[in-house]
């Protein structure tokens, strides 16, 4: 985790617009770390070559051991998928990935970049939309590293990206075929992901191309056709969020906010007031830089529209879509340690000195619990991390808290396992580092952490019926910190 600072900065820049087929928001805050690192872009009107304004573009870019990358992201990531000529051909797919490479590149051949030691994650959403009806078509959400875009479809969320940790059994495998290692959770004990733009130490086995690298900048690309009548919003955010909130988590308070009448610029800056640890003493969580956007799907609909239908789809649910609750659990909460719901310590059943030797307690039936999930919140987790031991997000108590589940590191152990894809996008923005609130027409930008996160609520698109509309492809192309 990074430095913190005696009292968080708590100051937040906010943007905002909209067009006929979609509203925006976007806010970041430097919270208790020393710098803001994060950047962002927004363009509402992305045009190909042709003058024709072909979607839009959205872009947050998760800084980290600097705020140098993740500015030049924001700067120059979108142009340089506007100017790809796949992008102009429509084959956004391969220009979203060409964008990443190129960008990634270009700092590495740039003077004023070779010895820069920072990096960022960069979650990318291009939401292409018809230039007749306005009306949005497919998102393509690029992805490398941590960041999260998330889709709420009929309240459901729908992940339209991958965590791109060094625990995941794929990003391992290349990471040690390259001649890299995980330790602690961590690419060479160092890097809390494992794909990034910038961190060029990790990126030196010349024998092998750039996406196959310890650390790359190749993305992950999923697209999606929107279904109308069901597709509400998209929320693109760094793991600042991420970390305290599980995707189902951040929809729920999107949605009742909305419908509580809720501007989005004001909903973002809530969430990130929830995501803010109380005190440094957290382990890291809620101690991040923060960068949050939401976006509205309009879909021919009015502002005051779509924000009926989305009340209208809570307060009276059709078949198939889920009730959203009233509220969700404060982040952060003066509670005591629990291991499935039993307080830890001196006056509980649960000791943490018996569960980390194996003693577990025993249920009704006399049978021994399943081992290695002691629950802890983030503060004594952080400090009991390592000598083989990991302490992963494992969702909330019954009170409310984030709560965390022991690991023992087997050096086998491959982690989770999700699938690698792609897509498109593009646009045009600029970045900034900031600390004062405003509120804009446009763009912006913002940074980093580290932890897995909480997203055991989240469906990933491949799970539901509508799985045939989420294309994904894994197709290559060659070419060419510390969290």
């Amino acid at each position: 985790m990074g430095q913190s600072l005696s009292e968080p900065v708590t100051d937040k820049t906010t943007s905002s617009g909209g067009n006929d087929s979609l509203l925006y928001a976007i806010s970041d805050m430097q919270g208790w770390r020393i710098s803001m690192e994060d950047s962002h872009a927004t363009i509402l009107d992305l045009k190909d070559a042709k003058g024709d304004i072909v979607g839009s573009f959205f872009g947050v870019y998760d800084g980290h051991g600097g705020s140098s990358v993740a500015q030049y992201c924001g700067r120059n990531l979108h142009n340089n998928l506007i100017s790809e000529e796949k992008f102009n051909k429509g084959h956004y797919l391969s220009a979203l990935q060409a964008a990443f490479l190129k960008v990634d590149e270009d700092l590495k051949e740039d003077p004023r970049y070779v010895n820069d030691p920072s990096g960022c994650t960069a979650v990318t959403a291009f939401i292409q939309t018809d230039k007749d009806s306005k009306r949005v078509e497919r998102v393509f959400c690029a992805n490398a590293g941590d960041s999260r875009c998330v889709l709420s479809r009929a309240g459901d969320p729908i992940d339209m990206s991958t965590d791109h940790k060094p625990t995941l059994s794929s990003e391992r495998q290349r990471i040690e075929a390259a001649g890299g290692y995980v330790s602690e959770g961590r690419v060479n004990g160092n890097l809390a992901l494992s794909r990034a733009i910038g961190d060029f130490e990790f990126k030196r086995t010349f024998r092998l191309p750039v996406e196959q690298q310890i650390v790359t900048a190749f993305p992950e690309v999923r697209n999606m056709e929107i279904l109308e009548g069901q597709d509400e919003f998209l929320v693109l955010a760094c793991d600042g969020i991420w970390d305290c909130l599980s995707s189902r988590e951040v929809v729920d308070i999107v949605r009742r906010s909305i419908a509580n009448g809720m501007e989005l610029k004001d909903i973002c800056e809530d969430l990130m007031d929830r995501c803010l640890a109380p005190d440094s003493d957290t382990g890291g969580i809620g101690c991040d830089n923060m960068t949050v956007c939401v976006v509205a799907l309009l879909n021919g609909r009015t502002k005051q529209e779509w924000y009926d239908w989305i009340k209208e789809n809570i307060e009276v649910p059709r078949y198939g879509h889920r009730v959203t609750p009233k509220d969700v659990a404060p982040v952060f909460r003066n509670s005591p340690f629990t291991w499935r719901g039993q307080k830890t310590g001196i006056d509980g059943p649960v000791s943490i000195k018996s569960l980390l030797s194996g003693s577990l307690p025993r249920n009704d039936d006399d049978d021994d619990e399943a081992g290695g999930q002691l629950r802890l919140p983030g503060g004594l987790a952080g400090a009991l991390s390592g000598a083989g031991i990991v302490f992963r997000p494992g969702g909330r108590s019954e009170e409310g808290e984030v709560v965390y589940e022991a690991h023992v590191v087997d050096e086998d152990d491959s982690g989770d396992e999700q699938s690698e894809t792609s897509g498109q996008a593009q646009a045009d923005g600029d970045a900034k580092t900031k600390t004062s609130t405003t509120t804009t027409d446009a763009s912006a930008e913002q940074e980093p952490r580290l932890v897995e996160s909480p997203r055991m609520d989240a469906k990933p698109a491949s799970s539901r019926e509508e799985s045939d509309k989420m294309e994904v492809d894994n197709e290559t192309e060659t070419s060419g910190k510390n969290k």
